[in-house]
């Protein structure tokens, strides 16, 4: 699934997905798997050349917990922002329920502060008031 995402083969990473599948996040709220998709899209098109990297895997009865990485450089428009060339990374903490091989569920955070500061959408002091 990682090597997926990483070609930006977005068809690929959603074999990996029941068609039911469901994204919970950082409020818990249920996102539809298209609408995932969709914010994932505009993501890669935003950062076409994001690449993830893997920290840490557990597995245990039929949940994955993950933590990783995603760096990529802010190439096309994002959140009403113009491509700044600015090169990003983001922490995201995840946690997927696997039902038959395929994921039904997925449970994630991302530090998206950060990842807006580096944009230069929001002012570094906000962030050091914050770690």
């Amino acid at each position: 699934m990682i090597d997926t995402w990483n070609n930006g083969d977005l068809a690929g990473m959603m074999r990996f997905w029941s068609p039911d599948m469901v994204h919970h996040g950082r409020d818990g709220s249920p996102m539809p798997g298209a609408d995932v998709a969709a914010e994932m899209a505009r993501f890669m098109r935003a950062f076409p050349d994001l690449r993830l990297t893997v920290h840490s895997l557990v597995a245990e009865d039929d949940l994955v917990s993950t933590r990783l990485t995603v760096e990529g450089t802010h190439q096309g428009e994002y959140l009403g922002l113009p491509p700044t060339g600015r090169k990003v990374s983001c922490a995201l903490l995840g946690q997927l329920r696997i039902d038959s091989g395929t994921v039904v569920e997925h449970w994630g955070v991302a530090d998206g502060l950060y990842l807006l500061e580096q944009l230069g959408l929001l002012p570094a002091d906000l962030l050091q008031a914050t770690a």
